[in-house]
């Protein structure tokens, strides 16, 4: 927090940018709201439909005249990647701040996770746990299981974090498919995450019978290789060189990056991959998700790990 208010005096986060659940708890639509966040507050503009303590408006010269009286600051920070050029247009007529892009800032500051949001996360992976080892495949297709499970997942006061994935035979060989009518065979992957109290998880589990044991088991030592690898200190493309030298040796090539940084996004902007130059700190949070895919099948295990007393430990 303290390095971005050494580039702005105030920024402002305009709904459905995720930032503002982030920076204001509050949960539920908040269509059409602001939050004005200063070094020591949050202030949140918002229309009369939404519950909670706000500055209420309700009609747009209330909320101009709120958003003048907020942003009456040198240098206004804002998100990039999510605000719109028409908003982005409108704020910087009303005001005669200079518009500063934070989004780099804003990432960086939500990789390193306060104490609640590791615990929500906990939560989130228990859950997504419970679910997706008691659930029978037996019988069924691809669809009909991605739903049982995020039915599954809202019987325990969670939603889904992004859509399930569920990927029978040939499938697996496909890192997003989408679930098909496909009857269950193996090898057969999962991959869910369940998002609780704002918080997501993100595991997959792969099943070989005979064909794919091999490579499950080479897959496997990737994952536990690279969880040993993550200390704090350690730079992350490191580790991610490490697995894919590993790989190499066994005439495999990775796909895709190593895991990426879970938090209020399934992927929340961070990545375990060749390029990535930061350092590994204290409760940082990742999904570690090794996978090597052939012609005709695939093997994805994933875990999510957090940062403590500096080496990874596995959440469970």
């Amino acid at each position: 927090m303290k390095e971005v208010f050494e580039k702005v005096d105030a920024i402002v986060i305009k709904t459905p940018d995720e930032n503002f659940f982030y920076f204001t708890r509050r949960y539920g639509t908040w269509e059409n709201s602001y939050a004005i966040i200063f070094p020591e507050k949050v202030e949140i503009i918002a229309p009369p439909l939404e519950e909670g303590k706000a500055h209420f408006y309700k009609n747009k010269d209330e909320m101009e005249k709120l958003l003048k009286e907020f942003l009456n600051v040198a240098r206004v920070g804002f998100n990039g990647e999510k605000l719109s050029y028409r908003d982005y247009r409108y704020l910087k007529s009303i005001t005669k701040a200079r518009f500063v892009d934070v989004s780099k800032e804003l990432k960086r500051m939500r990789l390193v996770k306060r104490k609640e949001e590791i615990e929500a996360i906990y939560r989130a992976n228990r859950i997504t746990r419970s679910v997706v080892e008691n659930i029978e495949m037996d019988g069924k297709s691809e669809k009909e299981l991605a739903a049982e499970i995020e039915c599954g997942f809202l019987r325990k006061n969670a939603t889904n974090a992004f859509p399930t994935i569920v990927a029978f035979g040939k499938h697996t060989a496909s890192p997003h498919h989408l679930p098909s009518r496909k009857r269950f065979v193996t090898p057969a992957l999962i991959d869910a995450g369940a998002k609780y109290m704002g918080y997501c998880a993100d595991l997959t589990r792969s099943f070989v019978k005979g064909r794919g044991k091999k490579l499950y088991e080479i897959v496997e030592e990737a994952l536990y290789m690279a969880i040993d690898e993550m200390e704090e200190g350690r730079k992350a493309g490191d580790v991610y060189e490490i697995v894919e030298k590993f790989f190499e040796k066994h005439g495999y090539k990775m796909r895709h990056a190593l895991g990426h940084s879970i938090g209020i996004n399934v992927h929340d902007g961070f990545s375990l991959s060749k390029k990535a130059d930061f350092m590994l700190e204290e409760n940082m949070v990742f999904a570690v998700e090794p996978a090597v895919y052939l012609k005709n099948y695939g093997i994805r295990i994933e875990e999510d790990v957090v940062i403590k007393a500096g080496k990874a430990r596995i959440i469970r």
